[in-house]
């Protein structure tokens, strides 16, 4: 609103100094006229008092009329040094092709994994893991997923034979029934768009589903391992690192491998290479 007033007494302006300049050429003109000539030209003295009259402009309001939120510089830049912290435990890793589902097709490089529905029946598990398995240490990884609208991402470890399970148990369509710490899962994951989900363990045969709020629209997730004190966090690193959720108490048993999937969605899960 400011800036429209300012906009309008800016074009007014200048709309009078044009009306000025040609004020001025007009009296240098005349200046050469003689004093007959001058009082027979009274219509042109009028017409200048009549178009022309020096207004001043319109005052502005010092009052703003809208509040602008400046951004949390220091939280930003809290964030940006976690996030630069973890990422030096980049591990560059690349995506399973052993016992991929026929529903799944890898890239060449095997960092991109894409889901395609050839099988008479819809499938509920496209699970595939990382090509690295973890028992000490920590580690860091970013997936891409800024396409999908539907995606699982966290850690698994073997606490059972890994199956891929294509039957849909009754009243569980999805398959979420496996996604839960106890199963050897440390997973969040995204369904219908914009739907973000938490799978905590429940005492029942379902997983507790948690709801986190995600300010900004995750398109980069980051996943942090410590296998030391056995914890998995996520990060929104399309929001400079923010944290999402942590896992703490995780018992890793058995090694710890990186997991993955895309569901039916059709766009592309990408392993981003590091320091990209």
């Amino acid at each position: 609103m400011i800036l429209d007033s300012l906009a309008g007494a800016e074009a007014e302006l200048a709309q009078q100094s044009q009306l000025v300049e040609e004020l001025i050429s007009d009296l240098e003109l005349r200046r050469e006229w003689s004093d007959t000539e001058l009082l027979q030209d009274m219509s042109g003295i009028l017409k200048w008092s009549q178009i022309w009259t020096l207004k001043k402009p319109k005052a502005v309001s010092k009052k703003l009329s809208m509040v602008f939120q400046a951004p949390d510089l220091s939280g930003m830049l809290q964030k940006f040094r976690e996030l630069s912290a973890v990422r030096a435990y980049w591990d560059n890793f690349t995506f399973n092709p052993e016992n991929l589902n026929l529903n799944l097709i890898l890239s060449e490089d095997h960092r991109q994994v894409t889901s395609v529905s050839i099988w008479p029946f819809k499938c509920c598990n496209n699970g595939i893991l990382g090509s690295k398995c973890f028992s000490s240490g920590k580690h860091y990884w970013e997936v891409d997923v800024s396409e999908k609208k539907a995606w699982t991402l966290g850690v698994y470890t073997r606490k059972r034979t890994l199956r891929f399970d294509v039957r849909q148990r009754k009243g569980q369509p999805n398959g979420y029934h496996r996604y839960k710490p106890q199963n050897g899962y440390w997973v969040i994951g995204l369904q219908h768009g914009s739907k973000y989900s938490i799978f905590e363990d429940s005492s029942n045969c379902d997983p507790t589903v948690l709801n986190p709020f995600v300010a900004t629209p995750l398109h980069r997730a980051g996943v942090f391992l410590d296998c030391e004190e056995g914890t998995v966090s996520f990060l929104n690193v399309t929001n400079h690192g923010s944290l999402i959720y942590k896992f703490s108490q995780c018992c890793f048993s058995q090694p710890a491998y990186p997991y993955f999937n895309p569901w039916d969605c059709p766009a592309p899960m990408t392993l981003c290479p590091l320091n990209s």
